[in-house]
């Protein structure tokens, strides 16, 4: 059919009964899960996993109940996950009203009458059948009621009205745009508008989906005071309820009962009390319940709950805003520029400037014990930070344990005293209690599961801290804690680079030592004499400088190594060695060149003092011995001299040259008899000896 019609009821009532019947004939039927379920029901050997199978026909059924077993109305601590646990949580009861209601919502679309309201709709049908079924209870047995039963056909009492707005959205909603008229006012322009009332029209639909006598006769005939039926007392106590329901919707603020209703259900006053108070605790789920039934969450709201909720709102994003300010704050505090003390001032200044606290100080633990490290009251915000670490107080020392700081160091958790002046965990110090006394919170500074020190705030009065507070707090102390485990890491690293950069140096001086000096006489090695010399002799070819060149050997070297053994040759090499550091020059280059040759490079020296430096090393060799008594025998050593005397251009020669030159003179020194000095001069045709 066409959704948006404006087709009217006319006539008389009774044929407008039966033309809004042609119409409702038109709308789907109820899904046969839900005759299933009644019939089930209405078995006693039926049980809650039969009722799931009849109920899994309808996945979208199942989905609802799911979903209602897990909202805030039956308050489940742990989560549904199935039909069957679903039915046991809910009841079978209750599964039929809510699988009833559920259903009805199906098949309508109430889009096109936009005045109208499912979701509010549905929070009035959830209020009516919550309060017509604790009622029920409270009513005098006489009456025979069914609370059950009760609850369903609260439920289904204004059905009606969704039914018009399906079939006639344009018209229903011409009437439903003018305001919120009273229930009486709404079934008189109804009638006027369409022949019938929506309570006609609700009665007619649940006989046209098959619904038991009762709820069409209580939807028929609640809002009908004259009513004689034979429903007459379930009609009575829907009316209450829905009276009840209506006051809450429409925001009465007196929420309170027809004292006629209550008296002739035979509940006293003081019961029906109860019940709306009860009902007005749990309204927030009701409202759940009704969104999660019709999908839209309803538009109802107490205009002082309105106007609280607009103050806590505003209140809450001011907090929300200082928090996010702190947090982002915190996030930008460098730990590479920073020392410890200056990363904890950063921090107290960030908390400071966007806090409603007057005082806050940080105590890091040290050992078994906490140190005030830093603090900052409101006044001193704005003050420059000082360049050097705070001495910290003598009296704010605490013990792991001790007063409230004490105990959010050792337990890790949040210590809340909304008034410390009566608090027993707080532990005044005298500077404390000249401030006078209010609120204070001790946050526990972690990184990961170890404490590394506790965030102390405070303010003057009392109950100045809530659960925002501690909430934001310890998602700061969080953040602070990677900071400060941050700057230690960085400044631990920082100190362990130095040392490894220090012994690194050093190791490689020491590398740098033994590339280029022999291991056994600490002198230089034949590979820094070669490398060294060459230079040496470029710079004294350009500037036409004096050099010499001395080769050292020892004398039957081998007969000693052999006579005594090596550990004694290496002992007349070492000795040898000291001399010739002893009798060279401080610019001179000494080398061993291998086995028990050494030789020395003399800058800036003519033959003449070549020839001395070599006479003083051999007069202070033949000081040396080896072996003892008839063994003991003295050391000479042998040596030839390469020498360049200033007489015109030096010629140009290798190292390699000039050390073939002083080797030459060396072997003609051996040859001459030994510990001799032979000559070869580098600027004359021919040596001289």
């Amino acid at each position: 059919m066409d959704m948006g019609s404006n087709k009217q009821l006319s006539g008389t009532d009774t044929d407008a009964l039966s033309a809004g019947l042609a119409l409702l004939d038109e709308l789907p039927q109820l899904h046969a899960a839900v005759y299933q379920l009644f019939e089930a029901l209405s078995d006693d050997d039926t049980d809650r996993h039969q009722l799931a199978s009849i109920l899994d026909q309808c996945p979208s059924l199942a989905a609802k109940l799911v979903g209602l077993a897990n909202s805030a109305y039956f308050s489940r601590a742990s989560r549904i996950n199935g039909v069957s646990d679903a039915i046991f949580v809910i009841g079978f009861r209750t599964v039929s009203s809510l699988a009833t209601a559920s259903a009805l919502q199906e098949p309508f679309a109430n889009n096109q009458c936009p005045a109208f309201h499912p979701g509010r709709f549905w929070l009035q049908a959830v209020l009516t059948a919550h309060v017509a079924k604790e009622l029920t209870k409270k009513a005098a047995p006489t009456l025979s009621l069914n609370p059950d039963e009760m609850y369903l056909a609260g439920l289904l009492h204004g059905i009606g009205l969704m039914a018009l707005a399906h079939l006639f959205p344009k018209d229903l909603n011409q009437i439903l745009e003018q305001g919120n008229p009273s229930p009486d006012a709404l079934a008189e322009q109804i009638q006027q508008k369409f022949g019938a009332t929506h309570h006609s029209v609700g009665a007619a639909l649940l006989k046209c989906w098959h619904l038991p006598e009762l709820f069409s006769l209580t939807t028929a005939h609640y809002a009908d005071a004259d009513y004689q039926g034979s429903c007459w007392i379930p009609c009575r106590l829907i009316a209450v309820a829905h009276d009840w329901a209506d006051r809450v919707i429409h925001q009465d603020k007196s929420h309170a009962f027809d004292p006629q209703g209550l008296d002739f259900l035979r509940i006293k006053p003081e019961d029906g009390e109860d019940i709306g108070k009860g009902c007005l605790e749990q309204l927030e789920a009701f409202t759940d319940l009704a969104e999660l039934i019709s999908g839209e969450k309803p538009d109802f709201c107490d205009p002082k709950v309105v106007a609280d909720a607009a103050v806590e709102l505003k209140d809450r994003l001011v907090d929300t805003i200082g928090s996010l300010s702190s947090l982002t704050a915190l996030t930008e505090i460098d730990v590479l520029d920073r020392t410890e003390e200056g990363v904890l001032h950063g921090a107290l200044k960030v908390l400071m400037a966007n806090q409603a606290m007057q005082r806050c100080s940080i105590f890091l633990v040290e050992g078994d014990e906490l140190l005030n490290a830093a603090g900052l009251s409101w006044s001193e915000q704005n003050a420059v930070l000082p360049e050097k670490p705070i001495t910290p107080v003598a009296t704010h020392r605490f013990k792991v344990g001790e007063g409230l700081i004490g105990l959010a160091a050792k337990t890790g958790q949040i210590q809340h005293c909304r008034d410390r002046s009566a608090d027993p965990r707080f532990k005044q110090t005298q500077t404390d209690k000249d401030a006078g006394l209010g609120s204070i919170i001790s946050v526990p500074i972690c990184f990961q599961e170890t404490v590394l020190g506790v965030l102390n705030i405070s303010h003057a009065k009392p109950n100045i801290f809530n659960e925002w507070d501690e909430r934001f707090l310890f998602v700061f102390c969080n953040m602070l804690g990677q900071l400060i485990k941050s700057n230690r890491l960085l400044r631990n690293m920082e100190h362990e680079i130095e040392q490894r950069t220090l012994e690194l140096q050093v190791a490689l001086e020491r590398a740098e030592s033994l590339s280029i000096l022999d291991s056994l006489t600490c002198v230089h090695n034949r590979r820094y004499f070669i490398s060294n010399f060459s230079t040496l002799i470029e710079q004294c070819a350009r500037y036409r400088h004096k050099l010499a060149m001395l080769m050292i050997d020892v004398d039957d070297f081998k007969q000693i190594n052999d006579t005594f053994g090596h550990l004694e040759g290496d002992r007349i090499l070492k000795a040898i060695a000291s001399i010739l550091k002893h009798c060279a020059r401080g610019a001179d280059i000494i080398a061993r060149f291998g086995g028990e040759e050494f030789v020395i490079a003399l800058p800036d020296t003519e033959c003449e003092g070549a020839n001395q430096i070599a006479r003083r090393i051999q007069e202070q060799v033949r000081r040396l011995s080896c072996g003892h008594g008839e063994q003991k025998r003295s050391i000479s050593v042998s040596m030839g001299l390469s020498c360049y005397t200033k007489s015109g251009d030096m010629p140009i020669k290798t190292p390699e040259q000039w050390i073939q030159e002083a080797d030459e003179a060396l072997y003609h020194a051996k040859d001459s008899g030994k510990n001799q000095i032979s000559v070869h001069v580098a600027d004359t045709p021919k040596s001289q000896h």
